[in-house]
């Protein structure tokens, strides 16, 4: 209840106190201006009235070139269809620009009539008669005058005419003569009283509070109730937001750290059964050899070899996985010896033959490559790597077949584009994996690139392999965006920047 008295106390003193008399003076104050700036109407020539007409002139031939541009860029200006809607599109535009400019015009396209706006059929035939190719004219009917100029659009063949009233700039030459004199001196003691009004009751405060801000200080403004009131709740909004992303980032610690140790725990624990169980049965084989004082035979000798290499396996395993861990601990590095000139598209055409080499052959992989890529700099067996992970990621999503695309191109990324935040501007290489597997959904996706996550049957995958395409990306300072759509198949991109 208290802070509904205060919100309803705000309202009501800010529109009495400051508000309402701050907007009638500056209404006031916008009237009186606009009386004034007025008066200027009445230095009109008739040079003024045609560098109006030609000024709408040129948008209406800036609308026709760029819709015709917009058809060249659809590469359809051989489909008579597309050309007349474009056409019809582009006539639309042209009559909404003249009514909102309050112009009269008319279109002839090798003498047929495509618009005819606001002409009457006695005015448009004195039009016609009057219009000469890109010349003003002046004609005079039913006691007004009036400015006709005819342009053309050469690629369509169109003939446009223009038609304005002189009689649109009489009446504000006429009030602005009458209002002139007694408007200029209220106009200097509004403004002036307006200024200082504002500057007092709203300037120094909001300027007080945005400093602030600006600084990363809480404000402590002191003074007029309503700004003091805003300055503390802003204060407390930030004590309660510093207190909010603390908790957050404390929440997340532990949640990466439970994902962690279960990840770490799961994964070496299937290994240590491989490597304990058969270690046993190993022991035991040796057991029942000596206890029978007997020599173990071929297969005997087999059958142990087989448990060791088993062993052997799991321990590999595990060392993988160590150093995939060890990896993810700490920022991974490019090392100089392994930077060099990178062909992108080199490198995705060995890919596109490996992996048709290997993956089941009901998954068709094609690769779409600009051949005006330039050469990057990075790690090629850690892109390799990681563009590897990725592929077999898609493949296991596509158990009964598919297809899978790589595609590559450059881009230009646009500071402030909220689709790329963590990407600074400029150029970019895109590699692009898509394929039309099973698909994610926005929960799936939202943590596929954390470690040990994976959607994988048990002991089908670590759920490393998108973690350490992540590192390896942000190691050469690009990002990675992934998209999916259940049922509908996942989208990988990789953005690394151009030196």
């Amino acid at each position: 209840m208290k802070d509904l008295r205060d919100l309803r106390h705000i309202t009501h003193s800010l529109a009495f106190r400051i508000i309402a008399p701050a907007i009638s003076l500056i209404l006031a104050t916008g009237l009186l201006f606009y009386i004034f700036v007025l008066r200027y109407v009445s230095d009109f020539t008739e040079q003024h009235i045609k560098d109006s007409i030609t000024g709408i002139s040129r948008e209406i031939y800036n609308i026709c070139d760029r819709n015709l541009n917009e058809l060249l860029k659809t590469g359809l200006t051989d489909d008579e269809k597309a050309i007349r809607i474009k056409k019809v599109l582009t006539i639309s535009m042209i009559e909404n620009f003249l009514q909102r400019n309050k112009f009269k015009g008319i279109i002839y396209e090798k003498g047929n009539e495509l618009l005819v706006c606001c002409i009457s059929p006695k005015l448009l035939k004195a039009v016609i008669k009057n219009a000469r190719d890109n010349t003003f004219a002046v004609m005079e009917y039913d006691g007004t005058k009036h400015y006709i100029y005819q342009m053309h659009f050469e690629p369509w063949d169109w003939r446009i005419i223009l038609l304005k009233d002189a009689a649109d700039y009489s009446a504000l030459v006429k009030k602005v003569r009458l209002s002139y004199a007694s408007t200029s001196l209220s106009l200097a003691i509004a403004g002036l009283l307006t200024l200082l009004y504002l500057k007092k009751s709203i300037k120094y405060p909001v300027n007080k509070i945005i400093s602030s801000l600006k600084a990363g200080n809480q404000p402590e403004y002191k003074g007029i109730y309503e700004f003091e009131f805003l300055s503390n709740s802003i204060a407390e909004m930030m004590t309660e937001r510093q207190r909010f992303i603390k908790q957050v980032i404390e929440e997340q610690k532990l949640k990466g750290i439970s994902i962690l140790a279960s990840g770490v725990a799961h994964n070496f624990n299937n290994m240590l059964v491989g490597v304990l169980g058969y270690a046993s049965l190993i022991s035991m084989k040796l057991e029942d050899a000596k206890r029978g004082n007997k020599t173990l035979q071929g297969e005997e000798i087999d059958e142990l070899l087989k448990f060791t290499r088993i062993i052997e396996s799991s321990a590999q395993k595990a060392s993988g996985l160590a150093r995939d861990l060890a990896g993810l601990s700490k920022k991974r590095v490019l090392e100089k010896g392994s930077v060099m000139p990178i062909d992108v598209n080199k490198l995705i055409a060995e890919l596109q033959r490996l992996l048709s080499n290997t993956f089941p052959k009901n998954i068709e992989i094609t690769a779409k490559m600009n051949n005006s890529l330039p050469a990057i700099k990075g790690d090629i067996i850690q892109l390799e790597q990681a563009i590897l992970n990725i592929a077999i990621n898609s493949k296991d999503a596509m158990p009964n077949g598919g297809r899978l695309t790589m595609e590559t191109f450059v881009t230009d990324i646009v500071k402030g584009d909220s689709k790329y935040p963590y990407l600074k501007a400029g150029k970019y290489i895109a590699i692009q994996i898509s394929d039309t597997g099973t698909g994610m959904d926005e929960d799936t996706l939202s943590h596929i690139f954390e470690p040990f996550f994976t959607t994988k049957p048990v002991d089908k995958g670590t759920g490393l392999g998108l973690a350490t395409v992540y590192s390896i990306i942000k190691a050469h300072r690009g990002y990675v965006i992934a998209e999916s759509i259940p049922n509908k198949g996942s989208i990988f991109t990789i953005y690394l920047p151009i030196e």
